[in-house]
């Protein structure tokens, strides 16, 4: 994902080794299995896909994951090119990866064929932010109008019921305290859902500055994945891949811009 962001999505899969409710697995559960983790983007024109050995907790000891060299990785058929351990990469030349085209990916392990599928979302369209910016006096960090209702509004298409992610880079260069005790961060993620809008309020945005935004349009294998991992119940392991634990996915994604501008007093 390296068109718009190409690290918003990837903080899934040290978590993605179990989780709870219906099993996604495809295949018996075996600690020898590798761990993939591949996000394909619409527009981009290279595949990245990451391998790792499973970290494997024993009655008094552990076995920490490690990356996994050495494959002949193919995508669609085409060789990838190990450039760092654990690390595959496929340049697509003058194409790009598209919205609505399937990419197989397949290799060997340990003697088993390791395989996987997705299929690449449409773009994402006309996405549009209400209001663009707002105003702040300066005495309002410190004495939050609790009163003020002010929401801002993503909205974009929707024609398919797709599931969405929405992004928030923050102009600020570290983690903050907020008016109320919590923390302002510098990046957030918000849980996948369904629908073409999403609304926030003004307390979301409390530095000054310039803040990008991103909806990603991802795969029902994401969404699926993103909310097992956010649960407290260990007990199965999620993975859409053959022989495999981790994720191959696709998705594709739109930013803008919104301000919040200090006002002089």
């Amino acid at each position: 994902m390296n068109r718009i962001k190409s690290s918003a999505l990837c903080c899934l899969l040290p978590a993605c080794f179990c989780s709870c409710g219906e099993s996604l697995m495809d295949s018996a559960v075996n600690t020898g299995m590798p761990v993939v983790e591949s996000y394909l983007q619409e527009g981009a024109d290279t595949v990245n896909v990451k391998l790792y050995s499973m970290e494997v907790y024993l009655k008094d000891d552990y076995l920490l994951s490690k990356p996994v060299g050495g494959l002949s990785l193919k995508i669609n058929g085409m060789e990838m090119q190990e450039i760092s351990a654990g690390t595959y990469f496929l340049h697509l030349g003058e194409d790009t990866i598209r919205g609505l085209k399937d990419y197989d990916l397949s290799f060997e392990y340990l003697g088993t064929t390791v395989s996987a599928s997705t299929s690449v979302p449409q773009p994402v369209a006309n996405l549009r932010i209400e209001p663009e910016y707002i105003t702040r006096s300066s005495s309002s960090y410190f004495y939050f109008d609790t009163a003020d209702t002010t929401e801002i509004r993503l909205t974009w298409d929707d024609p398919d019921g797709s599931y969405y992610q929405v992004y928030i880079e923050s102009p600020a260069s570290s983690d903050m305290p907020s008016f109320d005790g919590g923390t302002q961060f510098r990046r957030r993620m918000m849980q996948p859902f369904r629908g073409g809008s999403y609304t926030t309020s003004e307390r979301e945005f409390m530095s000054t500055g310039k803040y990008s935004i991103y909806v990603y349009r991802v795969n029902k294998d994401y969404a699926d994945l993103y909310e097992r991992t956010g649960s407290t119940d260990l007990a199965n392991p999620a993975s859409a891949i053959h022989n495999a634990f981790g994720i191959f996915t696709a998705m594709s994604v739109a930013g803008v811009q919104f301000q919040v501008i200090e006002a002089e007093e």
